[in-house]
């Protein structure tokens, strides 16, 4: 099995082991989806954003990838390029990372669970509107 896009349980949510951005009237708009592999015991959930439109600066969304009760948390970068004609194609620079010590061996591992979750997730959880999803690390920071 891969990665799908999904509604996120109510169940679910209530055991999640980290916090997501929370609006003014309590409403938390980052848990509504997920992106989840169920055989590799994987999902991705979006914590929160930061800049954007508003704000007038590139937005920078970031996430929780749970693997195997591992919290993996990163941010990334995303614009997109291409026409509708030819195809629309999607380009993340991922720019921080934190991995838990016990993950430290396997940076290879969670560098490509990243990379397909990111793929399969698309935009606004729709792969299909996609033709291509490119992932770059810029990590020089972060290790």
């Amino acid at each position: 099995m891969a990665f799908v896009n999904e509604r996120i349980p109510d169940v679910e949510k209530e055991n999640f082991g980290f916090s997501v951005f929370t609006q003014p009237d309590g409403s938390k708009p980052t848990l509504s989806r997920w992106t989840i592999d169920r055989e590799r015991n994987a999902f991705l959930v979006l914590t929160h954003t930061e800049g954007g439109g508003y704000e007038g600066t590139q937005p920078t969304e970031h996430y929780v990838l749970s693997w195997n009760g591992n919290l993996i948390r990163f941010a990334g970068d995303a614009k997109s390029s291409g026409s509708m004609e030819a195809g629309q194609m999607m380009s993340w620079r991922v720019h921080h990372m934190v991995i838990p010590s016990t993950l430290e061996n396997k940076w290879e591992m969670v560098l490509q669970l990243i990379r397909e979750a990111l793929d399969a997730k698309g935009w606004l959880y729709d792969r299909d509107c996609l033709v291509a999803v490119n992932v770059e690390f810029d990590l020089s920071s972060s290790r």
